[in-house]
């Protein structure tokens, strides 16, 4: 069903990458750039130790990273996360007015660094040039500027733009690892390494942290890893495809932050924008992400006084 889906097969087939070897070089520099101060994980060895320690552990990671690799396993405890509460605003005992944040193991961070730098290295090529999060050389400035360009030039005409602000519904909570799993092979991932991918996702869970005492953990049955160095473009991995459903209007991101957008002159030109919209949704029933209908907006620009009257929906 999900390997003949259009937004799959239109993706540009890469070399396949199967396998990663680390080496010992590379998990010594990344030991050597831990910042002191990171919180630690579930086995408590601090970024402190790793660092200072860095010559006399890099081999001894190295070989237990590459086994890994090539077992296309990864350590059970390298999957528990511990589950902190930081105060955002507010009452202290409300629960809405914390956030949770995600402590994993430091090792195992260092390990997911040294897999992301080939893993990046491999699918650049292909990620959308309309996705601004978590890449190098890309920022909410770049798209900001962008979306503003693009605007400017049709209020110099005196055309209004219709922009729709749409909120997925806890979007990195929510990716399905099947399906990111397929993704990751229409990307050229393959061998030893895809397998070392689900295994990475998959019998993941966390437990929360409150004042010294520790919860029973909980299994973690979707979503991309919070706190991992890897998670953030397997998002974008997994978004990759959604600029595609937008045929006729223009379409930015940042991670889950989407905007579609296009000039409305006429009714024609909101029943055209409908369509884009009507797209997304059906990209979110495939791959089972949701849209929070709440907290997506619509924004009409223009310098005429009358607007060209609109109406959308999700």
């Amino acid at each position: 069903e999900y390997e003949d889906h259009p937004s799959i097969t239109t993706i540009p087939l890469s070399e396949t990458l199967s396998d990663i070897h680390i080496t010992p070089d590379e998990v010594k520099n990344i030991l050597l750039s831990l910042d002191d101060n990171k919180a630690t994980g579930p086995d408590n060895i601090p970024a402190k130790l790793l660092r200072c320690s860095a010559s006399q552990i890099c081999s001894s990671l190295c070989d237990l990273f590459n086994l890994s690799l090539k077992c296309g396993k990864i350590p059970a405890a390298w999957k528990t996360s511990n589950v902190v509460q930081i105060q955002k605003k507010g009452l202290l005992k409300v629960v809405s007015n914390y956030r949770p944040i995600s402590l994993l193991s430091i090792v195992s961070k260092v390990f997911e660094r040294c897999v992301y730098i080939r893993l990046i290295a491999h699918v650049s090529i292909n990620l959308h040039h309309l996705q601004f999060g978590f890449l190098r050389g890309k920022s909410t400035t770049a798209q900001l500027l962008q979306v503003l360009q693009e605007i400017g030039e049709k209020l110099d005409k005196r055309v209004q733009t219709d922009i729709i602000y749409l909120d997925f519904a806890k979007a990195f909570d929510r990716v399905d690892h099947r399906l990111l799993v397929r993704k990751l092979k229409k990307f050229g991932i393959g061998g030893t390494l895809l397998k070392w991918f689900e295994d990475y996702l998959t019998n993941r869970h966390q437990r929360v942290t409150v004042l010294g005492k520790t919860s029973h953990s909980l299994p973690v049955l979707s979503g991309v890893p919070q706190g991992s160095i890897l998670g953030p473009l397997l998002f974008v991995i997994y978004v990759n495809d959604l600029p595609q459903e937008t045929s006729t209007s223009s379409i930015a991101l940042y991670a889950d932050d989407t905007k579609c957008y296009r000039p409305v002159r006429s009714h024609k030109d909101e029943q055209y924008l409908q369509k884009d919209l009507d797209g997304i949704n059906n990209w979110c029933e495939l791959w089972r992400m949701d849209l929070n209908q709440s907290k997506c907006e619509v924004l009409s620009v223009t310098r005429n006084l009358k607007l060209v009257p609109s109406s959308y929906h999700l």
